[in-house]
């Protein structure tokens, strides 16, 4: 067995934060008025469209138009989201089975997404069922191939290369592809990528209905030493939006140990309504643990641990301007004039795409309607990007989150610093009277985010425990505990300030990024208000059952567990700072852990013993 130590050491981190952007506005964008200390840029002119191919000099036609995309479900509640979401099937199709000896059945408990507990638990309080095997290949990709939606495809243990799967027209709720690693946790490995693209080893490419369950997705490289010529990614989700018109949708990765990929664990583009749960996303060289971008929306990250990634734990950069690159691939945009670097350019696009493919329908840059919750962040940040960096991300919960031991930031709002909005950044506003409304501030940020009962305990200077940056405005914060003892708890830029609404939050220090002292009055609440605030990190620990910088988790053979030795940062009983001090409108029915909670108490933990 060998514990992962983290570097004591915080040298700042010299690298600027690694990008992620988006915007939660309505899906018809206006043309907003001049930028504070800036003018307008006019509108962007229109061109006509070349006529539809009628000869053998014509273009390819338009495909029809998508169906449109259904009501995300909007709750606090992610079990709530779950079961109304993602609908699985009691009973499979058929049974696909990979590997040899093939057995003639295999004995497998319907998945429930709402169970929990470790790999195989789950598994342990269903009734299992005794399936007959209808076909039994050598390779996933195989399976994969002649799979429809019902099936389960079953991989024996054993190593494997990776596979791809598209878009089948046979799956939907109720009838999922779901693809399992049987034996106990470690045993199926995917150590080769796959044949239809050498970046990735688990391919999803404009898939939908899927489920991907109890791998262990091994890379071979090394934090800060990516090696050459391997998979940039252990799993890629992907619409592909500019080649099919459509994006990835309804997609559950559950239990799986994703690790030492060259950039990141999962990446995901032009997709909505996905589900990272129970994983372990670890030791990515370059980049990021899990990486959502480019517009997508309606995720639920829960219960997943981030360890060890160079830089960022989760990113959600919805980016929009790759968002509106890969728009403007698909042949809808034929005659929209190329791309420029203005609001009204980008705000024309947008209109155009959402009258023919419908609100989240398209790559937007912007993601609305996550949920991010009981997930622990540690050791992260190395070269920049926050343990939860967020660009663009809206109208969404961050809640029962534990960050500690990272060398960013902890918990980073900002805009991806798009040049759609530089004009409304560069200065930014000075005075109250130049932010009329929302028109007046960045598009692109992340807007009306509710974070409440995290716990971000960090010593790095130049960073911030919660950061609301540029366009991150309507941000309410509750119930934290956000210290930083080498620089803020809590910063916000000019152009967060809009409606910022904080209370019963414990902080060390505030700063406002240099705006003038009138900007303060566009807050609904400033983070001094009903805080604690000047705590560091040796008065909080005299609060919680054992304060501590150990590493979350152990990796042991082909698998992983909870480090024995990590901190327990639950409320001690007997502490008048933190039990009983919270916004009690605001609380989680659940903790980090998922213990129901009994009271207003302050961070991710319900409290432990005395």
């Amino acid at each position: 067995m060998s514990v992962i130590q983290l570097a004591r050491g915080r040298a700042r981190v010299a690298c600027a934060l690694v990008a992620v952007a988006a915007i939660g506005c309505s899906p018809t964008i206006q043309v907003a008025g001049p930028p504070p200390g800036g003018t307008a840029q006019p509108p962007a002119p229109q061109k006509t469209k070349p006529p539809a191919p009628g000869g053998p000099q014509g273009t390819r036609p338009e495909p029809p138009a998508p169906a449109a995309v259904e009501p995300f479900v909007k709750t606090r509640d992610s079990d709530e989201w779950v079961s109304q979401t993602l609908k699985l099937q009691r009973r499979y199709e058929r049974v696909l089975v990979v590997g040899a000896p093939a057995p003639a059945t295999v004995r497998v408990a319907a998945l429930d997404l709402n169970a929990r507990g470790a790999l195989n638990a789950r598994d342990a309080a269903a009734e299992p069922q005794e399936l007959p095997v209808a076909r039994a290949f050598a390779t996933i990709q195989e399976a994969a191939d002649a799979a429809r939606g019902g099936d389960l495809i079953a991989v024996l243990p054993g190593a494997y290369a990776g596979f791809s799967l598209g878009d089948k027209p046979s799956a939907g709720q109720e009838r999922y592809l779901h693809v399992k690693a049987l034996g106990g946790p470690g045993e199926v490995v995917i150590d080769r990528a796959c044949a239809a693209d050498p970046s990735w080893m688990i391919y999803l490419k404009a898939a939908h209905h899927v489920v991907i369950e109890g791998f262990n997705i091994a890379g071979s490289s090394a934090p800060g030493a990516p090696r050459a010529g391997t998979p940039r990614a252990g799993i890629m989700v992907d619409g592909a939006f500019g080649e099919t018109g459509r994006l990835a949708h309804h997609i559950a990765i559950v239990g799986n140990f994703s690790h030492h990929h060259h950039t990141w664990g999962l990446h995901s583009t032009d997709s909505h309504t996905v589900l990272l749960q129970d994983n372990l996303f670890a030791l990515s060289a370059r980049e990021h643990g899990a990486y959502a971008s480019d517009g997508s929306d309606n995720y639920v990250v829960r219960r997943n641990v981030f360890f060890g990634n160079n830089a960022g734990g989760f990113q959600a950069n919805l980016d929009p301007e790759t968002s509106l690159e890969e728009v403007m691939k698909h042949p809808s945009f034929r005659g929209y004039p190329p791309m420029e670097p203005t609001r009204a350019w980008a705000a024309g696009l947008m209109k155009m795409a959402t009258d023919r493919f419908g609100e989240h329908g398209f790559p937007d840059g912007r993601g609305v309607n996550f949920i991010i919750e009981q997930n622990v962040m540690n050791g992260n940040g190395r070269i920049g990007g926050g343990a939860i960096n967020l660009a663009g991300l809206s109208d969404s919960l961050i809640q029962n989150n534990l960050v500690y031991g990272n060398f960013a930031h902890g918990i980073a709002q900002w805009d991806n610093a798009n040049p759609f909005d530089k004009a409304y950044v560069e200065p930014g506003p000075r005075s109250p009277e130049q932010v009329s409304g929302p028109d007046a501030l960045p598009l692109w940020g992340c807007r009306n985010n509710l974070i409440r009962n995290n716990t971000v305990i960090m010593n790095t200077s130049g960073r911030a425990a919660l950061q609301c940056g540029n366009g991150s405005w309507g941000c309410r914060l509750r119930n934290n505990i956000l210290v930083n003892d080498a620089a803020s708890s809590i910063e916000v830029l000019s152009t967060g300030i809009y409606r910022f609404d904080a209370g019963h939050n414990v902080v060390t220090q505030v700063s406002y990024g240099g705006m003038p002292d009138g900007l303060k009055r566009l807050a609904a609440a400033l983070p001094e208000t009903r805080a604690i605030t000047g705590i560091t990190r040796a008065r909080l620990a005299a609060e919680v059952v054992r304060a501590g910088e150990e590493p979350w988790v152990v990796l042991e053979g082909s698998w992983w567990k909870l480090n024995p030795n990590r901190p327990d940062f639950r409320p001690k009983r007997s502490s008048k700072m933190l039990i009983g001090q919270g916004d009690a409108r605001e609380v989680p029915t659940r903790d980090l852990l998922g213990n129901k909670r009994g009271g207003a108490d302050l961070g991710a933990l319900s409290p432990g013993p005395s």
